[in-house]
């Protein structure tokens, strides 16, 4: 309780700071001192509104349910950040038809602030993605607060991200963030030494990751020792990123479980290629080697990974016809337990600043574990974003 408000009076103090630094008076003499960077905050963010239809083909009653959200987005920055940065990033949903009684129920899993159904079964959620406090020095930059950390290089599969995970109900699969302390110590433009761990009063519930890189022969690698207090295992992991005309990257890690004891390898290979910024495609394949039978509902912690079968596929094909329109197709495949999720998107740029895009998907099952799903089969949608 007592770093959660020092970390508060810390941001509060380095955002008044920034909000209220002057710039330096216009006309200074020739050979003064250069003018120190502007003061002030960047205030942006976007706001999103979702029209869906939740349609259940297979199972019974057949039928299909609207439901949609309006999100507020906003994010703020200090403008001078030569020697301090401070960064929060909040996220206001009212979610509304079908969806309103699962964000309710997602918001009081992940601690969330959730308000009672309201009018219609209306739920509004706020969730704080961002909010922290970095620091540069000479020689080491120190963060500390609520960040999206990202040690990994997979686009959607990344065992070595071990303090984020993307979210599959999101069309962009944006990641979760987490509470930690970060240091980043540069050996030079292309090395150095990363750690990152959780802030916590148990050793039980602690989660630390130790990271090292490089770039040999234009080809990024890194080395990462990670442990994991919950679920009482180490990890050793490496993983590297190249573009030789196809762009080629992957990861590879060895986990140590303490309880009960035994190790198993978990991998990813991945590949992107674009044809003249027309045609883009993305494919990974993911393995993991503790993975549980096929068809079972095990929690997603009981294997410490979010794709908990062995086998996995990634592959997503994007066309951009036109300079404001373009296409994609995307498909997640559970080859183990033979489960999809495919995603259809049309993305239209209707004026600056504002998106419209059309989707579909299909749910085969929990594409997670390969359970059954309990939900609808097919989701169609449309959503109107505007960013500021």
């Amino acid at each position: 309780m007592a770093a959660a408000r020092l970390l508060s009076v810390l941001l509060l103090a380095g955002a008044c700071r920034a909000a209220f630094a002057q710039d330096a008076a216009p006309g200074a003499a020739p050979g003064a001192a250069p003018s120190p960077a502007p003061g002030g905050l960047d205030i942006g963010g976007s706001l999103l509104s979702d029209a869906s239809v939740l349609q259940t083909v297979v199972e019974s009653p057949a039928g299909a349910t609207p439901g949609g959200f309006s999100q507020l987005t906003l994010n703020v920055v200090n403008r001078n950040r030569q020697a301090a940065k401070v960064e929060g990033t909040g996220i206001l949903s009212l979610w509304y038809g079908a969806y309103a009684g699962t964000a309710a129920a997602q918001a009081a899993a992940t601690g969330l602030f959730a308000t009672p159904p309201g009018p219609g079964g209306a739920v509004a959620t706020l969730e704080v993605r961002k909010l922290y406090l970095a620091i540069f020095t000479p020689v080491v930059d120190i963060s500390m607060g609520r960040q999206i950390i990202t040690f990994g290089v997979g686009t959607l599969f990344s065992p070595i991200d071990a303090f984020s995970v993307p979210l599959l109900s999101d069309l962009n699969y944006v990641r979760t963030g987490s509470d930690v302390v970060r240091l980043d110590a540069p050996f030079n433009d292309v090395s150095g030494i990363e750690a990152v761990s959780t802030v916590s009063t148990s050793f039980d519930s602690l989660s630390s990751a130790l990271k090292l890189y490089t770039n040999v022969v234009g080809v990024d690698v890194a080395a990462v020792g990670i442990y994991r207090g919950a679920r009482k295992e180490a990890l050793a992991g490496v993983s590297f990123k190249g573009d030789l005309e196809v762009g080629l990257y992957g990861e590879a890690v060895e986990h140590f479980v303490y309880t009960p004891q035994q190790a198993y390898f978990e991998g990813m290979l991945g590949a992107d290629y674009s044809i003249e910024k027309t045609w883009f495609f993305t494919l990974e394949y993911s393995y993991n080697g503790n993975a549980v039978t096929p068809g079972s509902a095990a929690p997603t912690d009981a294997v410490g990974s979010l794709f908990q079968n062995q086998h996995y596929l990634y592959a997503m094909i994007r066309w951009q016809f036109a300079e404001l329109a373009g296409i994609s197709a995307s498909v997640i495949w559970d080859i183990s337990a033979s489960v999809l999720l495919p995603t259809l998107e049309v993305t239209y740029n209707i004026a600056q600043n504002a998106n419209l895009i059309m989707y579909g998907r299909y749910f085969g099952g929990d594409i997670r574990s390969g359970a059954p799903w309990p939900g609808p089969d097919f989701q169609w949608g449309v959503e109107a974003q505007v960013s500021f």
